[in-house]
Parts: structure tokens; sequence; C-alpha cells
């Protein structure tokens, strides 16, 4: 069978074939055959083709199905008669006994190779033609590895076992610019100032630990910004082995979990909420009444004549612990019920330079200098303006606490795309990385007096108002918090969206009518004020009862003193 390589050019079809001639059955027949039938080398040399045999047993072509089909001949002289345009002539016999016969009688144009000298450098052409096929093969491998690797957001490093990096993806490079080039080389714990991941002299390396044990690591790292914002990430390393089984690479993957982060501290935060209110109820009813006679009778006991003085000082004592426990309990109470937020209209500038005038008497002879930055044309925010006062007192409280030896308080209101916000920044001492994500925690604190509960207040109540909390520090530069709200107009459209019963009777000739209380209500409706149909049915068209007029807004749902007494009832 011949395989033509077609060739085009100028429009017409041509074909070029490398025709070859076998003479000889001896052993290295077989291996040639195999070879040239072999699926890699007609994928790889489609050009060239077997014309005929010649001097080949038929016991040895039984061995090589593959070339029964082939035109076999008796002599070699034969071959060349009936096939003058062969371009190589082998010699396959034992001990090369055609050589010379096919050196003498070779067409013009042909020529001769021994079996060995030709398997040779048909292995070579193989192997090289096989090669360029897996280096493609590689490429492309590479090129889609490269490309898959680069759509991934998280940063990735690929290093040696010295922790060298070797390569990095796209988005290392795009989030820190230069190029590929100027990371290759160095460690992983060197990137970003050496806050990129864990020093190994500091513990807890990832890089490490994956190339003593030779398996995956993780670890979380957190990481102050420049700005003062701490962010998560999760570190991964992965160990890559080669052929001898010794780790060779380690792939480093750095995901940022802030936001994750964020959301289960949010959602810790809630339990340990619904926790202290569960505690609470029990303090109320089980602590709070035997130190109400604890109390009693300590004070019953200041009174009486016949204490001496060393016991009067001990019985003082047992009374101020109690009222300051009593106290505890009621900060404890306040902070786990639900504030009582009347939602309305804050006006953020008018309350900051309020708050500011009551904060800053006596601060001038302390060495603190006060700034205020006023948002000019700001909107309304959305709260109770009382209790947003109360937790900018916390904040201007904590800012001067925190500036012992003097310092600059900034306050600033302002407008972002969606919210309105004021900021109270200090150059106090700032917070330490390890406290940064405890100061919202409720009765944490690092002062010697206090329940810890100013901060934890301020984000409770900004958040039930639909606002959060914002907190940037540095240690040793000072702390900066920012309350957002969200402004009037933000909510005063979504309030158009509920439709009142007051809208819905209007429309079919009904009324709402108030009362303070239930019995006013009952009163009301034994003087015929409230239909519920009937004959008053007829008066909307014979259609069916007018609805009725029931939905009544009660000031309070409990009976009242006068309900008792008929001449209250009637001028009510």
């Amino acid at each position: 069978m011949v395989i033509k390589l077609a060739q085009y050019g100028s429009g017409q079809e041509s074909a070029r074939v490398f025709l070859v001639a076998i003479v000889g059955g001896g052993k290295p027949f077989g291996p040639f055959a195999q070879l040239v039938s072999r699926p890699d080398f007609a994928e790889g040399f489609p050009w060239i083709a077997v014309a005929g045999l010649a001097h080949v047993p038929d016991e040895v072509l039984e061995e090589v199905p593959g070339f029964a089909g082939l035109p076999r001949f008796a002599t070699h002289t034969a071959l060349f008669q009936a096939l003058p345009d062969v371009n190589l002539a082998i010699d396959l016999s034992d001990d090369g006994t055609y050589m010379s016969a096919l050196r003498r009688d070779a067409p013009e144009g042909c020529s001769v190779l021994h079996g060995d000298a030709a398997g040779l450098i048909w292995e070579l052409l193989l192997s090289e033609k096989l090669c360029r096929t897996c280096m493609t093969d590689l490429r492309e491998a590479q090129d889609l590895f490269a490309t898959l690797i680069d759509q991934v957001d998280e940063d990735i490093l690929l290093m040696d076992t010295d922790g060298r990096i070797v390569d990095v993806n796209r988005s290392l490079v795009v989030q820190r610019g230069g190029t590929k080039d100027d990371y290759i080389g160095l460690c992983c714990w060197q990137l970003d100032g050496g806050s990129f991941c864990c020093p190994p002299e500091k513990g807890g390396c990832t890089f490490r630990e994956t190339l003593q044990t030779g398996h995956k690591a993780e670890r979380i790292h957190t990481k102050v910004t420049e700005d003062g914002k701490v962010r998560f990430y999760r570190i991964y390393t992965y160990p890559v082995f080669g052929q001898d089984g010794d780790i060779n690479r380690i792939i480093e993957m750095r995901r940022d979990i802030t936001h994750r982060t964020h959301m289960e501290q949010r959602l810790q935060q809630a339990e340990k909420m619904a926790a202290i209110g569960e505690l609470s109820t029990y303090i109320a009813h089980e602590i709070r009444n035997p130190l109400f006679a604890i109390g009693g009778f300590a004070n019953s006991l200041l009174r009486s004549a016949s204490l001496d003085e060393a016991a009067r000082e001990k019985v003082d004592i047992i009374l101020k612990e109690s009222k300051r426990l009593d106290a505890i309990l009621k900060t404890t109470l306040n902070f786990a019920r639900p504030t009582d937020a009347s939602i309305s209209e804050v006006d953020l500038n008018r309350i900051t330079s309020e708050t500011l005038e009551l904060m800053r008497i006596g601060c001038d002879d302390r060495g603190l200098r006060f700034f205020v930055n006023l948002g000019e044309s700001l909107p309304k925010a959305k709260g109770d303006p009382d209790m947003f006062k109360q937790c900018l007192i916390n904040l201007v409280k904590n800012a001067i606490e925190a500036m012992i030896t003097g310092g600059t308080l900034t306050v600033t209101t302002g407008m972002t795309q969606t919210h309105v916000f004021v900021t109270v920044q200090d150059t106090g001492h700032g917070i330490p990385d390890a406290l940064r994500e405890k100061v919202f925690s409720p009765f944490f604190s690092t002062k010697d007096k206090g329940a810890g509960l100013g901060l934890a207040m301020t984000k409770k109540i900004v958040e039930e108002m639909g606002g959060f909390v914002e907190l940037v520090s540095k240690e040793g530069v000072g702390t900066s918090i920012t309350l957002h709200l969200l402004p009037v107009l933000a909510v005063k459209d979504a309030d158009r969206d509920f439709v009142t019963d007051e809208q819905i009777l209007a429309h079919v000739g009904g009324e709402v009518l108030t009362a303070a209380n239930g019995n006013a209500a009952n009163r009301g409706a034994g003087a015929g004020k409230i239909s519920t149909g009937g004959a008053e049915g007829k008066k909307n068209g014979g259609n069916g009862p007018v609805p009725s007029a029931c939905p009544i807004t009660t000031e309070d749902v409990h009976d009242d003193h006068s309900a008792g007494d008929p001449e209250q009832g009637k001028n009510s």
C-alpha cells in the first residue's frame, strides 16, 4: 500500500511519495516491519511508503500481516524492473548478502542502505518527529494551564525548595505592578514588604510545613494595610513531586477572605447577643432580687447606732459594691434589650457641632486640638438623633482618652455614593493588631474602669438604624472610626411603596376611626359609628356590605381606669 502526501501549489494538486524497496527476509526484517507499521510512524512520515519486497520467504511474511498485500518479487532485479521509481533499497538479510548486487543493479537515483543503518536513521527521524509533536503538545498544555491560572483572582506562586519564586500568575503582577521578572528569585515572605505571608522565623510558615511533611498546609494570615485596615488571607501550599518522588517545587496560593471573615464575625456577634439576652433575663430574675436584699440590709445596718466604726466601714464597702454590681447589671440589661430608637431625620452637621462644643470643654489645658470638617449640602440621615449623639459622644470620649499626652482630634462629615458619614480621628496610641477585632465585642475593655460596652453599644445602635461602623487604626499613629448612615432620600421613596388601610378604604367609601384604647373603640361601635354590613350594604349600590372601618389605631390596648366610670366614658 502506497501512502501519498498531497502538496498544493499554483492551484493544482501534486503528490510526492518516497518509495522504499525491501530486499531480504533475515532477522532485521521483523523489527523493521514493526517500525514502519506503527501508527506514529504513519502519522509522522506519511510521505514514506514501502513499494515492494524481494527475496522474502513466505514464513517471514506470515509474521507481518501488514505487508501481506505488498507486491512481491523473486529477485531484486525483477523488483527494479517493475518499480523503476524506487528511491531507496534496504538490505534486510542477516549478513548483508545483497548489498553489492543492490549497488550494482539499483536504478539511477536509488540509494542503498544496510538494514541496521536504515533502522537507526528511521528511529532517529521518528524520535525527532515525536519530540516535536510532544513539544507542541507540551506548549499547548502549558498555554492552557497558564490561561487557567492567570484567570484566578488569587495570588499564586511557584517556588523551588529554597523558597525562591520560579513563576507567578498574572493576578499577582497586576495587583502589584511591574513584570514577572521583578518577582522571580525573591522569597514569598519578601513580597509586600514582608507582609505577604508568615516569615519562617515567626513560625506557622506553610511553606516550611509542606516541605517537611510533603502534604498540603494552610494558615490564616492577618495583614494591616497601609491605610490601617485589617485584611484576612488564607494561605495554601501544595507539594509538587518529581519522578524520583522528591519534592522539587511548591505551589503557594493566597486567597483574600476578608469579606467572608467579616460576615462570620457578624454571625458570631449575633449569636453572642442572643446568649447575652438570655443571660440578662436570668440575671434580672435571679440576681437582682438577692442583690436588692443585700443592699437594703446593708443600708439598714449603717443606720444602726450600735455598729462600731470598723464594722461600719465593712458594711459601707458591702453597700458600695452592691451598688456597683447593680449598675453593671443595669448596663448589661440595657445592652441586651433592643434599643428604643425612634427613626427620624438626623442632621449630622448640627449634632456634630453640638457634641464637640460639649466635649471640648477643658481639653485645651490638656494639649488637645480639635478640627472640624463639615460637609456642605449634606443630606439628613435616617436614625434617632439622641442615640446617634450618644454614639458620637462615645467615640469622641474614647479618642480623648487615647491621647493622654495631647494630640489632634479631627471630626469630619460627608457623603459617599450610598451613605452619609461622620468620622472621628485621633492621633493617639492606636489599637494593636491582636486587639483590633475585639474592640466591638461586648464587655471588652483595655481600661481599668468601665464595662466595655461603649463601642459595642455604638455598633449595635448604628446597625439597628441601618448603618455600619468602619474602623481604621495603626499602632503608634492613631485611630479613625466612621459611622455610616443611610440618607433620608434613600428611604423616603421606599416608604411610599407601602399602601395603608386609609388608602384602601377611601376607594370604597370607608373611613378609619381612631381611639385611645380598646374601651373607647367599643363605645364607638356601640354608638353606631362602625358598620358591619347588613342593611347598610344597600348603600353600596346593592353590591354587598360596605367594608367595615375596623383598622383602629390604639395607644393602649389594656383597659384603663376610666373604663368603669360612665361619666368619663362619655367624655372620651
